[in-house]
């Protein structure tokens, strides 16, 4: 195996490396990547997620209900929402979630433990509370909700409202992620979002008023108009506030998917080395508050379950982030949801018309997917263990999947070479080790073992790696 080399200080990142590995990469929320999702079987879909229900140590399952309205389109964005006028336009949109629940619960045994629930948007607090009552406990009726599952909900605090986050409340969410973004106003007026820090602090005093500790703020990072030092006091007053989780996200500019992200293009964009200044420095003000790094853009306190995760080997990362429910099933329900059952994607039709309309014809919305063979599973396995934990074990793998992982491997282990020349990973005892300054990289180490890559034709179809 390759002689491993010493790790070097992520903040000294030499800017050769950083021009060298900016290009276009995935995310990996998923392998393959969701562009590679085409039509699918439904049979085989719908036989593969019933198989799910035999599982003799059945680790149960994780839900996720997209909520794709706002009241105003950010123009950083880059999720699937719909500008609505008023939430009154929402109510059909939920009895098609309930009726969607309701599908599902015919494929998979609605008995299955339900250890997870999210929900995501879009601006889920855009609903009313009488709409989001009615949803939430159609949800409690649908699943064998557990006792000490994870509930937890995106906010944003521009729309958050007592009556709101009392329904949220009285339905035991335990977990609130608020989309902070940043406390500039000048960057947030560019990006078309009126919020100010006193919301924010009103929701948080409100939460913790009533026993919520649980807390997580959502901050971008690679918008116009951020400087170092604005960005720093950003990250002073968050942590003043003390979430318990942060994710600090690189804004990832695709126009081409979203059309209304031109906008900043002529207001000018940070470029890859301002973009890694911002980052490595609001790092430094994270770890030195007592937060520990997750993963590629998250951070938490030591006594989050994430960063227990993180020590025990059981993080995981899918649609929703990094997440704590190694081996849960991850259904999705509303326009343009992903569920991950098994070996298998399938994402829900996108078009609000489309949606409604498949699930009140009585039938599953799903409108592409994607059925993993043999050797999917173990490059998502092995991707999944280097984007979460930042190593990987051949020696477990091969077991896992009764392989000499070395050795089929091989040909990508040896695509490594440039980037333990670089220092951006180590080879040694069979185990691939993540460097400190390789983090910064983990998209570009992960695409030395991504077999689609090549289909891509050179097309643009990623945001860049930095």
């Amino acid at each position: 195996m390759k002689r491993p080399v010493s790790s070097q200080d992520p903040r000294r990142i030499p800017e050769q490396l950083r021009r060298k590995y900016d290009v276009r990469g995935p995310r990996y929320t998923s392998y393959p990547p969701a562009n590679h999702f085409g039509p699918v079987d439904e049979q085989e879909l719908l036989r593969r997620w019933r198989a799910r229900n035999e599982l003799a140590d059945d680790p149960g399952l994780s839900l996720y209900l997209h909520i794709p309205f706002c009241r105003r389109r950010c123009l950083f964005c880059g999720c699937h929402t719909f500008v609505a006028k008023n939430a009154g336009q929402a109510g059909r949109y939920v009895s098609a979630l309930i009726a969607e629940m309701k599908l599902a619960a015919g494929i998979i045994d609605p008995a299955r433990p339900l250890r997870q629930i999210a929900l995501g948007g879009g601006t889920p607090n855009f609903l009313e509370a009488g709409e989001l009552d009615r949803l939430l406990r159609a949800l409690h009726d649908t699943w064998a909700v557990q006792a000490d599952a994870e509930k937890s909900v995106e906010i944003n605090p521009r729309t958050a409202t007592e009556e709101k986050l009392e329904v949220f409340l009285e339905h035991g969410f335990n977990r609130f992620s608020l989309g902070i973004q940043d406390f500039d106003p000048e960057v947030l007026r560019a990006v078309r979002r009126d919020q100010g820090l006193m919301e924010v602090e009103e929701v948080v005093s409100h939460l913790r008023g009533r026993g919520v500790d649980l807390l997580n703020f959502d901050l971008i990072y690679g918008l116009p108009g951020q400087e170092l030092a604005g960005c720093l006091a950003t990250a002073d007053k968050v942590i003043e506030l003390r979430p318990t989780r942060i994710a600090l996200y690189s804004y990832a500019h695709v126009p081409w998917i979203h059309g209304h992200q031109r906008a900043l293009e002529k207001l000018g964009l940070p470029g890859a080395e301002a973009k890694a200044e911002i980052f490595l420095a609001l790092m430094d003000r994270f770890l030195a508050a007592g937060y520990l790094p997750i993963g590629m853009d998250h951070f938490a306190l030591p006594e989050d379950s994430l960063a227990r995760a993180l020590q025990a080997g059981t993080l995981r990362r899918n649609f929703m982030g990094y997440t704590t429910g190694r081996g849960l099933d991850l259904l999705a329900c509303g326009a343009s949801a992903i569920s991950a059952v098994g070996s298998t994607y399938a994402q829900d039709e996108k078009p609000l018309p489309a949606y409604l309309e498949g699930v009140e014809a009585g039938r599953l919305p799903v409108f592409r997917g994607f059925l993993l063979d043999r050797d999917d599973e173990i490059r998502r396995e092995l991707l999944l263990e280097l984007f979460c934990n930042f190593r990987l074990d051949l020696r477990a793998l091969g077991q896992r999947f009764d392989i000499d992982a070395t050795a089929y491997l091989a040909g990508d282990i040896e695509r490594l070479d440039p980037l333990v020349r670089d220092g951006l990973v180590e080879i040694h005892d069979e185990t691939i080790h993540v460097t400190d300054i390789g983090r910064f990289f983990i998209r570009n180490i992960c695409m030395t073992f991504d077999r689609y890559l090549e289909t891509d034709g050179g097309k643009r179809v990623y945001s860049r790696t930095i």
